[in-house]
């Protein structure tokens, strides 16, 4: 009786040492996971979505100028050659928001030569304002190519995973490829940021 005792217990013990090295795999990994996103990119990567946030600071200027002027930038045309579609305005909770297609010209070298090529993104702009902050959050990110539009989510999942990612069948980013893409990516936002910001402050009154 004592020996099935102490086989019963030694068979529990062993059991949860197994759940405890699991656990401690999976926790590696996720921290693996994320360290290995985030060296050299600069891009935030949380609940396996790519999305950027910044909070300003706006001192003296009443939510609802920010409001109006966060609405007009999706008016107003831009110096990238963006396209902006205003989609919500929530006078209750001073929320913009809206679709933006943007692109950034880059240039690469083939021996002498210097070409050009051009990337262009898709994506949600949200603007919500208080007095004397405003916050912006840029998030469903698609990449445009040739037509087709991918979730920068999945391009994401494939550059932690080291892995090409096909758009067509004809067609597929390799690492090198994928990562320059989120480092203009990391140009497209911060543009869009900036030009919002120069916006966002002009007294309209008259």
């Amino acid at each position: 009786m004592v020996a099935t005792s102490n086989c019963y217990y030694s068979t529990a013990k062993l059991i949860a040492m197994k759940k405890l090295l699991i656990l401690l795999l999976i926790i590696c990994a996720k921290s693996a996971f994320a360290q290995k996103d985030t060296v050299g990119l600069n891009v935030p990567f949380i609940d396996s979505t790519v999305a950027y946030e910044r909070v300003f600071g706006a001192p003296n200027a009443p939510k609802n100028l920010l409001y109006s002027n966060a609405g007009l930038w999706f008016a107003e045309t831009h110096p990238y050659g963006g396209i902006t579609q205003l989609q919500l305005q929530d006078p209750v909770l001073s929320r913009v928001a809206g679709r933006v297609t943007a692109s950034s010209r880059e240039s690469y070298k083939v021996l002498w030569q210097t070409n050009y090529y051009s990337l262009t993104y898709n994506f949600t702009v949200q603007v919500d304002c208080k007095n004397g902050k405003y916050r912006v959050r840029i998030y469903n990110i698609q990449d445009v190519e040739a037509g087709y539009q991918t979730p920068v989510d999945d391009l994401m999942h494939s550059l932690i995973k080291s892995k090409s990612y096909s758009i067509t069948n004809t067609y597929t980013l390799n690492k090198s490829e994928l990562k320059r893409r989120f480092k203009t990516l990391n140009t497209v936002v911060d543009g869009v940021m900036a030009d919002i910001a120069n916006s966002i402050l002009v007294d309209n009154s008259f």
